[in-house]
């Protein structure tokens, strides 16, 4: 293996874990949307579900339909 495809090799690898981590952010990011939601459903205050969640002001206002 060349020094050229090697690094390509690592490249691609470091891509993937990049990737599949930036995924991970992503759900775990749209399961706390999901749960403040529906604390602010079942009545919890506002400024609860945000610490509890650790989720903005924007976060909630971008997904509250």
């Amino acid at each position: 293996m060349t020094i050229a495809e090697r690094l390509r090799q690592e490249g691609h690898q470091i891509g993937w874990q990049e990737g599949k981590l930036e995924g991970l952010q992503e759900g775990m990011h749209e399961q706390a949307i999901k749960i403040a939601l529906r604390m602010l459903e079942q009545g919890f205050d506002r400024d609860l579900v945000l610490a509890a969640t650790q989720l903005s002001e924007a976060d909630l206002a971008a997904n509250n339909h």
